[in-house]
């Protein structure tokens, strides 16, 4: 687990909640509790069926309600929208992440060259009149279980947009994407 002891990260959720003038909960409690247990940064409706074993009456609505107030706080963070379903990171230390395209994992990255991406970005932040509050790189690809197989696939992948006149496996020269269906 990234971050510390659970009863560390659970004592400095309780504290950033009261900081930021916000009840600390039941179902905050235990919503930022198994978020932060668990590494595979879950969808809204993942998070809802774990927490549901321990508060049988939580809705779903009750869990995207509680991740959009937490994230308003900084305590926790969303992550990929890559798909139809969001995902949530109770990590807020900085980070990043690859995601893959194929089954939607999304693995946690610490890498000092990438927190460097930081430097660039906020001076062409900075030349549109932009407040840069953090950043977070996300690398898409194809995970090894992907790529060996061992997982279903997905209906599309992200892929480089060709244009006429551009060879197949070629990125596009303005760095464009879109969806192909298989």
């Amino acid at each position: 687990m990234i971050g510390g002891s659970m009863r560390d990260r659970v004592q400095g959720f309780v504290a950033q909640c009261r900081a930021a003038g916000l009840a600390v909960t039941p179902q905050r409690l235990a919503i930022f509790r198994h978020l932060a247990a668990m590494e595979s940064h879950p969808s809204a409706e993942e998070l809802h069926a774990t927490v549901r074993r321990e508060l049988p009456t939580l809705s779903l609505a009750t869990v995207y309600k509680t991740l959009d107030t937490l994230a308003g706080v900084g305590a926790v963070r969303p992550v990929s929208r890559l798909g139809a379903r969001g995902r949530w990171d109770a990590n807020v230390t900085s980070h990043h992440h690859l995601v893959c395209t194929v089954c939607g994992r999304v693995t946690d990255v610490v890498e000092p060259r990438l927190d460097a991406a930081s430097r660039p970005a906020a001076k062409v932040a900075a030349r549109h009149g932009f407040s840069v509050a953090g950043h977070a790189i996300e690398i898409f690809g194809t995970c090894a279980a992907c790529r060996g197989g061992r997982r279903g696939a997905r209906a599309y992948d992200i892929v480089p947009a060709r244009r006429q006149g551009e060879e197949a496996g070629t990125a596009p020269r303005d760095g464009t994407h879109q969806r192909r269906r298989r």
